[in-house]
Order: structure tokens, then sequence, then C-alpha cells
């Protein structure tokens, strides 16, 4: 029992036991039984090698660290109580729902953009689309990661879509107990319902709604969805919750840890965790700022909407990825006399991050694909800062690229002029088979530029990045952008354009996906 109120040195235990015993991992289902294999000797090993973080730790990496396993704990102790109303093992509930994010532990201490997966669960985002946002979408690379940890079968099918509710099925737990509908139709969803990986899914998702905001808007819908899934009353749910937050924080000698200082607010009050940007292009852009704010507002590039002529013809990618949207669409693009001034304290890392917060929250918000795209392309001018930028679409055959979308400033002519046969440009053709994005630097260049055409080469900028965007697996475009001062481009610079383009390709599918619905129910 004291062991296992660590969650960081279960994990350690976790690995050990495995490591020495590979065929063992199914028979795992709490601290004990992995001493049973490995001894008392090496935990005392164990526990002597391994580094500790403070009580009180003044570092925000420790902290945020330490958050995360106390709220693991929390999740740990909620599956074990209602697996023991249920009548099922305490203790693989116990195993799985704490260990069950346990893969995003070492990026806290290790990585500072890991941060926004904090800050991504306070802005209301559940814990698997934040983890997709901070970490990326490839099932492939998640369910590596997985295997390599070890995770209970129960932690492990959480990172598996095809075994978790549709989004239909949690609609319905939303609304009522499927138990109330007739049993030929309620079986197949209450049987998942009784599924290990339920129990491991709604214990960890209410520990961390609840230590955010445990009178908030999410932590009522977790606890509705936790009633009707376990198929009890509401206010015994409600009660054994508050029980253990009391319970956790009497342990950690905290009311943070588990949320229950907030309840003793005079009103409902949430935790909020920063979002995390890199102070080299927050100084980066301040700088720009102000040194824009002595030049006429005629000198920032910009992109027209398109006519309604442009818009009935259709999305780009509407039918598919690997379309373009229709042969009529042209470059949308206007004189510098025409650009609308913005304001300039809008500008820069304030923009950008409303912009991005924009396209990720309601994308639907810019009307189809053509505004999103140039939503984007305003972020990369007025918000990056980038005088060179275009979004390049390709062919039906695709075999060439076309900037359909572009700013004034001609360092990027060779993308911009004309169509861009993907035979010539080897760069572009790899980036247009999967997600993916490179920053080009002066030392790199005869690297990844190899197979253009010298011509092109010589006026292509010394440094620019691009990377493509998709609106589901395949790529439908490349954004490239440049600035032009000399020199190269900046990590952070770099790390702000591939945010942007993640964000942009996000928002692109969650487009399609509303416009497939809306056609659906037509």
């Amino acid at each position: 029992p004291l062991a296992e109120r660590d969650p960081a040195l279960c994990w350690h235990l976790l690995q050990a036991a495995t490591q020495q015993n590979p065929d063992c991992r199914e028979q795992l289902n709490g601290a004990y039984s992995c001493l049973s294999l490995l001894g008392m000797q090496a935990l005392v090993k164990l526990v002597k090698q391994l580094p500790v973080v403070e009580a009180a730790p003044t570092s925000v990496h420790h902290q945020r660290y330490r958050q995360a396993l106390y709220t693991a704990h929390l999740a740990g102790c909620l599956a074990a109580q209602w697996a023991s109303i249920r009548g099922t093992h305490t203790g693989m509930a116990h195993w799985s729902a704490m260990l069950a994010h346990s893969v995003l532990w070492p990026w806290l201490l290790l990585e500072e953009r890991s941060h926004n997966w904090l800050f991504y669960l306070s802005q209301g985002d559940d814990l698997a689309t934040a983890a997709r946002k901070v970490f990326g979408d490839a099932p492939g690379n998640w369910q590596r990661l997985v295997r390599r940890h070890h995770l209970p079968e129960a932690a492990a099918t959480l990172f598996r879509p095809e075994r978790l509710p549709s989004s239909k099925d949690w609609q319905q737990l939303r609304s009522q107990d499927p138990r109330d509908h007739a049993p030929a139709q309620a079986r197949p969803l209450v049987h998942l319902c009784q599924a290990p990986e339920m129990l491991t899914l709604t214990a960890a998702a209410t520990a961390w709604s609840l230590h955010l905001a445990p009178e908030g808007k999410r932590s009522r819908r977790w606890l509705s969805l936790c009633s009707h899934t376990q198929g009890r009353a509401l206010a015994d749910i409600v009660r054994e919750c508050r029980h253990l937050q009391l319970q956790e924080a009497r342990l950690r000698r905290s009311g943070t840890a588990s949320g229950i200082a907030l309840l003793a607010s005079p009103e409902p009050t949430q935790m909020n965790y920063p979002a995390w940007i890199d102070p080299a292009l927050a100084a980066a852009n301040d700088t720009a700022a102000s040194e824009a704010a002595d030049k006429p507002a005629a000198q920032e590039p910009t992109i027209q909407k398109p006519t309604a002529e442009e818009t009935a013809s259709g999305e780009v990618g509407d039918s598919a990825p690997t379309t373009e949207s229709k042969e009529s669409t042209t470059e949308r693009e206007t004189p510098v006399s025409e650009q609308p001034k913005p304001d300039e304290a809008q500008q820069g890392v304030p923009y950008l991050r409303q912009l991005m917060q924009r396209i990720h929250d309601d994308p639907s918000s810019f009307g189809d694909w053509q505004y999103l795209m140039q939503g984007a392309m305003s972020g990369l001018t007025q918000g990056l800062k980038m005088q060179g930028a275009c979004i390049l679409l390709p062919d039906k055959a695709r075999t060439s690229l076309r900037a359909v979308y572009r700013s004034q400033y001609a360092t990027l002519r060779p993308f911009t002029d004309g169509t861009v046969a993907l035979a010539e440009a080897p760069l572009l053709r790899q980036l247009m088979k999967k997600p993916a994005g490179i920053l080009i630097t002066t030392d790199n260049r005869q690297q990844y530029l190899k197979g253009f055409p010298a011509s092109v080469v010589q006026e292509l900028p010394e440094s620019f990045m691009c990377m493509s965007i998709a609106a589901g697996d395949q790529p439908i475009g490349i954004v490239i952008a440049a600035r032009q001062l000399q020199g190269d481009l900046s990590d952070g610079e770099y790390r702000a354009f591939r945010a942007l383009c993640g964000t942009t390709s996000e928002g692109l599918a969650s487009l399609r996906k509303l416009r497939s619905q809306s056609a659906a129910r037509a």
C-alpha cells in the first residue's frame, strides 16, 4: 500500500518486473505482484538509484510532474472504489487507472512544450484530445509507446479508439443510463460500459476534472457519465468522489492536489495552467512588432477573400484529400495598397495565439476551407512576421503543385510563379507522402535541395521552412514561409510554424467532418 501511493515508483516496478519476466505482464496487477517477482532486494536497489523530486518544488517541471502523479493516484483510488462496488478485481482497476497515462509523465520533466498538455486540459479538452495536440496523432507511435512501457491491457486499450464508445454512444451515455432502454437495444452498450477499459477511462477523466474544476461543467459531465456507465445514482458517485478528494488532500497535505480546495471558494472556480510559448519566439516577435510600428502598414502582405463565384466552386480537397478544389480556383491576392491595416497591438504572439485558439475551438467560424486557409496565411504574415508565405495545393493527378494562397513578397517566386512539378522537387514530393516539416538553413541546403534545378536553388532564400498540411491521414498541400532578412530562421520560429500548421490541419479535418455530417443528415 505504501509503494502504490507513489505512481512513479509503481511505473518503475512494472518496467523492472516485465524486463525480468516478459511473459508475466498479464499477471501483474499491483505493486505486490511486481515485488513477488523481483524480491525485496531488487526493490531496495531500485529505490536507492531513483532520483527524488522535492516535496515542495520550485521548478515548474517538477510541479507539473507531481500534479500528474497526484491525479493518477486519485484516478486509481476512484477506479478501485467503483470496482469494489461492482464486485470486480480492485487491484487491477487501481493499477490500470493509475498508470493509464504514465507514458506522458517523463515528458513533463524533460520538455517544456509538454506543459501545454495541462494547458489544453484546463481549457476543456479531454485527456486524449490534449495528448494528440501536444504529442502527435500517429496511432502507430502510440501503440509502440504503450508496448514499450508494458502498460496493463485496460490502459493500453485507451489508445485504441476502435475499442472505445463512438460519438453516438457517448451522447447516449450523457443523456441517460443505457439500462433504461429495451434489453435488446441496450445490451451492446451495457457490455461496453462493463469493460475494464471504461472504468479506467472514466476514472482518469473524472480525476483530472475534479482537480481542475470540481464544480465545473466538465466535472458534472463526467460524474453523470460515471453514473450512467455504472448504473448507479449520481448522488452516490459524487459522495464517493468528495470522500476520495478529501482523503487525497490529507495524504498529500495539499488541497489543490485533488481539487478539494476549490470547493471552499465563494463561487465556482477552476485551476488554469498557462500555455507555454518559446521565450525566444516571444522576444523575436516583440522586437518585430516594435519595429513594425515605425513602418507603414502597407508593407504587410495580405490575402483577399474569395469571391462568391470562387466560394461556390467548392472547398479545397472537399471530396477527398487527393483532389484540389476546382479547376476554376484562382490565386487569391490583392495589391498592397488594398490591404486592410490591422491594429499593431494585435500582431505578433498574441495575434497568433488568438488565431490558433479560434481555429482549434471554432473552425466552423471560418465558414469553409478557403477562409481557414486565409486565416493560416494571416498567422504566417501577421503573427510570425513572415514576409514570404504561400500554400501549395496539388492538381487532381497529384503530379504538380500550385500556389493557391500566397503573400506579395517575391522571395518564394520559384514556388509561387506557375506550377511546381513534383518530379523536379524531391523535397516537396516527400512532404506530400506523409505529414512532416523541415527547416532549411544554410547548413542543410545542399542536402535537402538535391534534385531541384540549379536556377531554382539560386532564387530561393537562404533559410525557409515548409510543412505539409492534412485533413486526415494524407497531406493535401504544403505551407512554405520565409523572412525577408538574411540569416537562418530560429528554432523558435520553426516550432511556432509547426504549431500553426498542425492546428490548421486539425481545423481542416474538423470542417471536413462537419460537412460530411451535414451531408449525411441532408
